[in-house]
């Protein structure tokens, strides 16, 4: 029997506190203090957020190894586009462009021509080709006389079996010349390009912004030893700024290239701009897009990095109701609200669309002169019995109005 006890008074307790807790279901009308709705035409803007960024931002890389001899452009500098950033030690590079031109002059010399006829060179015209050509001419000359004399009977067999083969051999070697004087020709290209390739390395040590902008950061020292595609410095363009935010798909369609955007940023209103880009796909987790605007000529506080609120103006107006956000029951991103009716709470979904202060502007099955249930949102559910908290001085709506 004394076992009994503690389970007795256990299930007491819990009947105890069953009866403390949940909604206010079967223990009479829960008293609630309420707002009459009143419906506002407002501009029909969209609101947008996030960070400001620069145009375009590059990290700009070293090209070729190198100790860096001068910081021409450092942090906060402005640069224009190919404007100077860090120069490397390029004295190995210019000895290095200086064998690549000799190896081309010799190529050169070897084909007896200048640089600006190289692309023109025809190899029958080069000096070897042209002598054993005349050669082989020659022999053929000689061999033509010898078979006629031959055919008379006035020259030996022997004789002209030797100037068969001394054909032969012309043949060979302007066949070699040919071959030698293209084989140089070909040379002489390749040294070519291997001089052009020496003079960029030494224009590339001295490294150069892509872009206009203001070098955001400096990534070397002097006196650093960089290798080819380390990390020199950081450009960013600051004017124009773009923001880059994501909108909700119930306005796909409805914003377009050109809209006017105006935010707030560092403290400062009154920024404006206008959409140069909309994404043409919407997120399947976040339902929305992304949009992208342009601010020319921003003042000088609006700085890549700020965070930027503001909106885009459609150009249109939107009936909406303003509603304390207190009022406002979500879960899991569905919003609804609660009206007095008939001595009863109904349920009313509706949609954000932005915030006022401490209100919210919201869109849904709403009618003007509804009462606005504002407290015990917790406790509430469709068809919940309620009453006007007369305790309260709030008199402006009555149940079932």
């Amino acid at each position: 029997m004394k076992r009994l006890v503690p389970i007795v008074i256990f299930l007491a307790l819990l009947v105890a506190c069953s009866r403390d807790t949940g909604p206010a279901r079967g223990r009479g009308p829960l008293p609630v203090r309420v707002q009459e709705l009143r419906s506002e035409t407002v501009e029909q803007v969209v609101e947008v957020s996030g960070p400001l960024a620069g145009m375009e931002e590059v990290t700009i890389s070293a090209e070729v190894d190198g100790r860096v001899e001068r910081i021409v452009a450092d942090l906060g500098d402005e640069v224009q586009m190919g404007a100077p950033l860090v120069r490397l030690d390029a004295t190995e590079l210019r000895l290095q462009a200086a064998r690549a031109e000799s190896e081309y002059l010799e190529s050169l010399a070897r084909l007896g021509i200048e640089d600006e006829e190289l692309d023109a060179f025809d190899p029958n015209a080069q000096a070897d080709v042209r002598r054993t050509r005349a050669d082989l001419e020659e022999a053929r000359r000689n061999l033509e006389r010898g078979e006629e004399l031959l055919s008379r009977n006035l020259l030996a067999v022997g004789e002209v079996d030797a100037l068969r083969t001394r054909v032969r051999i012309a043949e060979a070697a302007y066949q070699q010349a040919l071959e030698s004087a293209r084989s140089t020709y070909a040379l002489a290209r390749g040294r070519r390009a291997a001089l052009a390739l020496a003079r960029k390395k030494v224009r590339d040590a001295t490294i150069t912004s892509p872009i206009r902008g203001v070098v955001a950061k400096r990534l070397v020292a002097l006196g650093e030893f960089v290798r080819a595609g380390q990390a020199v410095a950081v450009v960013v363009m600051t004017d124009p700024l773009k923001l880059q935010a994501e909108v909700p798909e119930r306005y796909v369609g409805r914003i377009l290239p050109g809209m006017e955007v105006e935010i707030s940023a560092a403290g400062s209103p009154g920024h404006r701009g206008k959409v140069s880009r909309v994404g043409p796909l919407v997120s399947g987790s976040s339902r929305t897009f992304p949009v992208e605007a342009l601010f020319e000529k921003p003042a000088e506080h609006l700085r890549p990095g700020v965070f930027a609120s503001g909106v885009i103006r459609l150009g249109t107006q939107e009936k909406v109701f303003p509603v304390p956000e207190t009022a406002i029951s979500s879960v899991a991103g569905v919003h609804k609200v609660f009206v007095l009716k008939d001595g009863a709470a109904r349920e009313r979904p509706v949609t954000i669309l932005r915030k006022r202060g401490g209100d919210a502007l919201v869109q849904g099955p709403l009618e003007d002169g509804e009462a606005l249930i504002l407290t015990g949102i917790a406790r509430l559910y469709d068809g919940a019995q309620v009453k006007v908290d007369s305790t309260s001085g709030d008199s402006r709506a009555e149940e079932g109005s």
